[in-house]
Parts: C-alpha cells; sequence; structure tokens
C-alpha cells in the first residue's frame, strides 16, 4: 500500500513539472499585456462608496499642503 502512494506521489509529481515546463514555453508566445493606466476615473454617482473614498483622499491632500504652507515661516 505504501509502494502505491509513492509512485502516485511521484506519478503525480511529473505530471506536474511536465505541465509546468510546457506552459513556461507558451508564455514568450504570447503578446504582451496592456499597462494598467494610474489615472483615477470618476466616480459613479451610483457608487457612493469610491466618491467617498475618492473624497477622503482629496481632504487628505488639502490639510498635507495646509500644513506644509503653515510651517513655513
Amino acid at each position: 500500500m505504501r509502494y502505491f502512494i509513492v509512485i502516485g506521489l511521484i506519478g503525480l509529481g511529473v505530471v506536474f513539472m511536465r505541465q509546468k515546463s510546457q506552459q513556461n514555453s507558451a508564455t514568450p508566445n504570447m503578446p504582451p499585456k496592456p499597462e494598467a493606466t494610474l489615472t483615477p476615473r470618476p466616480a459613479s454617482e451610483h457608487n457612493w462608496a469610491k466618491s467617498a473614498i475618492d473624497r477622503a483622499q482629496e481632504v487628505k491632500q488639502q490639510v498635507k499642503r495646509e500644513r506644509a504652507s503653515n510651517e513655513v515661516p
């Protein structure tokens, strides 16, 4: 019974290694993925959670600018 389990694990390992080698050889032939843009999109009026996050980010930036301007003598 132990031998059956050991042989099965070895067989699964071989199958796994073959799939990985085939996957790695197929990867260079694929076209490159387009890069994601980092520009923020306007929030929909129906997407209140995104709007709240955007507003919070704007407030943080505003406070940061105000603090920086207040420290200048």
